[in-house]
């Protein structure tokens, strides 16, 4: 599902391949996490949709990278 979205969202895919291990370790463990095929399709939505790249303005997800 993940590979999917970012293949049909450009922008998001180039972000997502800037990121170090632990940010796109915590993208994938938000959407993975779910337990409902539902909420996983939410999740990604709504990380291809506008989070993943609000992150490129400067800042990573993970709070420990300094990013």
């Amino acid at each position: 599902m993940v590979p999917a979205a970012l293949a049909a969202d450009l922008q998001a895919r180039a972000f997502f391949e800037t990121l170090n291990g632990a940010n796109r370790y915590a993208i994938l463990y938000r959407v993975h996490d779910a337990k409902k095929p539902e909420t996983r399709a939410a999740r990604i939505a709504k990380l291809t949709g506008g989070r993943i790249r609000r992150c490129g303005r400067g800042r990573g997800t993970h709070p420990d990278t300094g990013d």
